[in-house]
């Protein structure tokens, strides 16, 4: 069988200088940014904002601080008097302190 003929090469007269420059996410960099905290708003406004983005409410990591405990996980669903959190866990809107989101 024949080799095709050099029609169809093309040349490459200049430098190629591909991936001289690369970029790495958040692995990388030192300043990290903090958790971000929402405290002046109201605990309710805080949680409705989230369940109204139009992403899912669980792929959004909380850090919800109550009374007793501190939970690290996503919203599900509200109700009149508590959230469902995606671990299966009622919390009871009094009982909040502050919710924060993660970065």
């Amino acid at each position: 069988m024949p080799k095709l003929p050099k029609i169809y090469q093309n040349r490459i007269e200049k430098e190629i200088n591909n991936n001289k420059k690369v970029y790495y996410g958040n692995s990388i960099t030192k300043n990290k940014e903090p958790i971000q905290k929402e405290e002046n708003k109201d605990i309710e406004t805080i949680i409705d904002d989230i369940l109204s983005l139009p992403t899912y409410s669980f792929n959004i990591n909380l850090l919800i601080h109550t009374k007793e405990k501190t939970y690290d996980t996503s919203l599900i669903a509200k109700t009149q008097n508590s959230i469902i959190t995606f671990d299966n866990d009622k919390i009871p809107l009094e009982d909040i302190i502050s919710i924060e989101k993660k970065v």
